[in-house]
């Protein structure tokens, strides 16, 4: 029997996107320090740990050889020579950030120290439900390396420190008939503060014909942000959507898994019977290599509805990632709104990157740990989603002159 598993997914962590793209970036030993510096056979067993973490259980290293033509797995050599040519903790630091940037996948990189209390602090929060990764981030070597800066108490990032600034944006452009809301990131520190404005200015706009929701440039944070505070406020049915979640299998991230689903590789489904599924474009390494999927099947209901029965546009763009794709994918998979703009960054489909602790230095890194796979196959993170309407995405200081929105308008009309 086929087995479909209802799943509230967990909050999808922020991140930034253009920061882990830099390869130039550069962590200083003030920043992540540790009082003795390690040798060359601790870093080098450091890297090899890391490397069978991500043998075993990253899923993206296919798509990483169709999208950009690197096997990452093939160039183990080349990396213990770079890791050998470090100086430092500081350049063995940067080096493993690189490598790891060379699986061009936004939600795999290192820790560094702000990061890493970012986490703490989201994490804490939370505490009930992320315990793989609090077990990861309180690691006692991990605890020593990342040790307390300035302002943060016991290595715990107060919340408000994590809020972001402007967050929203409200307008009417044009009266009693199309309304602009525009959130930049699904920070979840940002959640009652924004609703503070964003609940009472859909009511004021309920009876208007259009809504255009703005995330282009928005590259994540909580998928509950719009799950639990945007979309029931707006719908006045419920909406199901199904999507697929398949695991390499690796036992690191069997711990992340259960905490999720609450089941183990064993009690999910085989890989063998996905071609039941008659998915037409499941990536083939699913079927050869992986252990185990889910299908996962979610339904948002509306919850204190301002009665908005109008017209939604979603703008997206290149940036739109991880929870803010999860928005899109959602959108456009049940009708909820028409997408108009750029092709997104994808990866949305899938919950918060495992994190693991690295046993010498103590460092952190993480990584995706599932393939999201949209209704018809394919993995959202190698083909992402594509809008409705396509149209320049690029953002505009004067509405008149963005492109996007002027294509919304001329819809209405």
């Amino acid at each position: 029997m086929k087995k479909s598993i209802l799943i509230t997914l967990l909050m999808i962590v922020t991140f930034s996107f253009i920061g882990c793209m830099d390869n130039n970036k550069k962590v200083s030993n003030e920043e992540v320090s540790n009082s003795q510096e390690l040798t060359e056979k601790e870093k080098l067993d450091d890297f090899e740990y890391m490397y069978t973490i991500l043998k075993e259980n990253y899923p993206y290293f296919e798509v990483n050889k169709r999208q950009n033509g690197v096997d990452w797995l093939s160039k183990k050599n080349e990396y213990i020579d770079r890791i050998k040519a470090t100086t430092d903790d500081e350049s063995f630091f940067n080096t493993l950030d690189i490598i790891l940037f060379e699986l061009n996948n936004g939600h795999t990189s290192m820790v560094d120290k702000s990061y890493y209390s970012y986490l703490k602090s989201l994490y804490s929060e939370n505490s009930k439900f992320f315990q793989p990764w609090l077990k990861q981030l309180n690691n006692p070597k991990a605890m020593e390396r990342y040790k307390p800066i300035q302002g943060i108490e016991n290595g715990v990032q107060s919340s408000v420190n994590n809020i972001t600034p402007q967050n929203v944006k409200t307008s009417i452009l044009e009266k009693n008939k199309v309304a602009y809301l525009s959130i930049q990131s699904f920070n979840m520190f940002n959640i009652d503060e924004d609703m503070k404005t964003i609940k009472p200015f859909l009511q004021d706009v309920k009876d208007y014909k259009s809504l255009i929701i703005d995330i282009r440039e928005n590259v994540g944070g909580a998928t509950t942000y719009w799950t639990d505070h945007i979309v029931p406020i707006l719908i006045n049915r419920p909406l199901d959507y199904s999507y697929y979640i398949a695991y390499p299998g690796g036992s690191f991230s069997e711990e992340f898994v259960k905490y999720i689903s609450g089941l183990g590789y064993e009690e999910l489904q085989p890989i063998s019977s996905i071609k039941s599924e008659k998915l037409r474009n499941l990536p083939p390494e699913v079927s050869e290599s992986f252990k185990c999927y889910i299908k996962v099947t979610n339904s948002l209901k509306p919850n204190s509805p301002v009665g908005f029965n109008g017209k939604i546009y979603l703008l997206i763009d290149g940036s739109v990632f991880s929870s803010s794709e999860a928005f899109a994918v959602f959108a456009k998979s049940t009708g909820f709104a028409t997408l108009v703009g750029e092709r997104t960054g994808g990866d949305g489909i899938g919950s918060d990157p495992a994190i693991c602790t690295l046993p010498n230095s103590g460092y952190c890194f993480r990584f995706t740990k599932e393939m999201g796979i949209a209704p018809d196959g394919a993995c959202n993170f190698e083909s992402k989603t594509e809008p409705d309407i396509k149209v320049s995405a690029v953002k505009a200081t004067n509405f008149n002159d963005d492109e996007a929105i002027q294509a919304v308008l001329k819809l209405v009309h």
